[in-house]
């Protein structure tokens, strides 16, 4: 099971605003206060697209904390729905009622409750003598480039020109080169080429595609070096920013992690004896460990820091864009509850999966 699930549902809750309960969302701090401040986190929209501030640097900074807080919301709903399936199903195959494994009055209740009376049913069982040994093939994530790399362009198209050549580590700026291009040139390089041109004029002068280095115009987007001024550039590589533009790294770092992508997880689950009641439980640990896992390590452990990170923006972030307007304001306070809520479920969500994991002889 990967963590494109995460984004499954995510795209299912992506609905409007007054259906936003059919998701399950509530819980996060998604109120009618949250939805009418901020739609953005529950709405069908490309956030990182979106404008909350005619500050344009203000308003970098908010779109890609609301996205990085609604990936986190997702990844919380998620995971605790993962986790309270998966220990309702082990409960159900003992022979739990559903009213044993209602859910908690908390964030993550929906896990706390089906999960913590699992492991009650499970200590009984344990207490026979049974003991179960998982053998587990943990998951390999990879958290999401093409996510991240978006982000960061959508925070360094607030900036000016001069800022992002400024703040680019050496190298790696492209773009449109008005004056001479020193670098890659990916359209026709009109001047000297170090490398192979592919068509030349009578001078021996380069005049059309140069696979190397060009030295001279560039009728398309120039890499690393531009004796002139650079036009609408951007950075291929990390960005030295002042601590100004922190908030916009850390958003979008955890935006990149929160949707990333991992391999599935495989559990064996040998019981230590072979009487009935052992063998029903190991059957339906081995059929139920790999989603209870997935929660408790893909969208918990996994996240814990990212989760600490957007929580950390949400509240620095006011007294940064206090000029912003009161509309942008609103949606970060919005955002900041939503990630508090959602960083509480899924500590919960990592506690209850792992009262179960743990009695199967899967802790870790």
């Amino acid at each position: 099971m990967g963590i494109a699930r995460v984004l499954g549902y995510a795209a299912a809750c992506t609905l409007p605003v007054a259906l936003l309960a059919d998701c399950n969302l509530d819980g996060y701090g998604l109120g009618n206060v949250g939805e009418m401040a901020c739609p953005e986190i529950g709405a069908n929209v490309d956030v990182l697209g979106a404008t909350f501030s005619s500050d344009a640097r203000a308003n970098a900074k908010i779109r890609a904390f609301v996205a990085a807080s609604k990936d986190l919301v997702a990844v919380a709903a998620e995971g605790e729905a993962e986790a309270a399936d998966a220990c309702t199903r082990i409960g159900v195959d003992l022979g739990m009622s559903p009213a044993e494994m209602a859910p908690r009055n908390e964030a993550g209740g929906r896990a706390s409750g089906a999960c913590s009376a699992v492991a009650a049913r499970m200590d009984a069982i344990l207490q026979q003598g049974i003991r179960f040994e998982a053998v587990v093939t943990p998951p390999q994530c990879q958290a999401n480039a093409d996510a991240g790399a978006r982000c960061s362009a959508s925070c360094q198209g607030q900036l000016d020109p001069g800022q992002v050549v400024a703040q680019c580590e050496p190298g790696k700026v492209a773009g449109f080169c008005q004056g001479r291009c020193n670098g890659q040139c990916d359209g026709r390089c009109m001047g000297n080429c170090q490398g192979v041109c592919m068509a030349r004029d009578a001078q021996g002068n380069c005049v059309g595609a140069c696979q190397g280095r060009c030295y001279g115009t560039c009728d398309a987007t120039c890499h690393a070096g531009c004796e002139g001024q650079w036009q609408a550039p951007r950075c291929e590589g990390s960005v030295r920013g002042p601590s100004g533009d922190a908030e916009c790294d850390a958003s979008c770092n955890a935006h990149a992690d929160l949707q990333a992508s991992c391999t599935p997880i495989a559990v064996i689950v040998r019981p230590s004896q072979a009487s009935p009641l052992a063998l029903k439980l190991a059957a339906s640990l081995q059929a139920n460990l790999p989603e209870l896992l997935h929660a408790e390590w893909v969208l918990g452990k996994r996240v814990l820091a990212d989760a600490d990170v957007v929580v950390k923006v949400g509240q620095n972030l006011p007294s940064i864009v206090g000029n912003a307007g009161a509309r942008a304001l609103a949606c970060v306070g919005a955002a900041a509850n939503a990630s508090v809520r959602a960083s509480m479920s899924i500590k919960v969500t990592i506690q209850a999966s792992a009262t179960v994991s743990a009695r199967a002889g899967a802790g870790g």
